[in-house]
């Protein structure tokens, strides 16, 4: 599974201009490294609800891999077991990962 839907991110760079993009990136990443570090630290606030937002931000840029693995931590704790924070924290960085070379947005982030 790729990590990033190019398409999709420089789609939405192009529909909301380059800098207005930038600060869009700033802000996902800022709410995604403080709900993940929330997490992290009180693993038992990791419910359906956190992932289903962490999922929806995913989605937004393209980051079809963290989508996938809050998809099935959503489904996890909705079917009652442990979700696989592990997971959405590995998606999430390997797809900072894969960004930063096309994206220098990401320096600052």
């Amino acid at each position: 599974m790729n990590l990033i839907d190019w398409d999709h991110l420089m789609s939405l760079r192009d529909d909301i201009g380059e800098e207005d993009f930038a600060d869009v990136v700033l802000v996902f990443f800022a709410e995604m490294d403080a709900k993940l570090a929330d997490l992290a630290a009180d693993p038992a606030r990791a419910d359906a609800d956190a992932f289903h937002f962490l999922r929806g931000g995913a989605a937004n840029l393209g980051f079809l891999a963290m989508a996938g693995a809050c998809a099935a931590a959503e489904a996890a704790c909705r079917a009652g077991l442990e979700p696989d924070l592990v997971a959405v924290v590995d998606a999430f960085h390997g797809a900072l990962a894969e960004a930063r070379p096309r994206l220098p947005e990401l320096d600052a982030a």
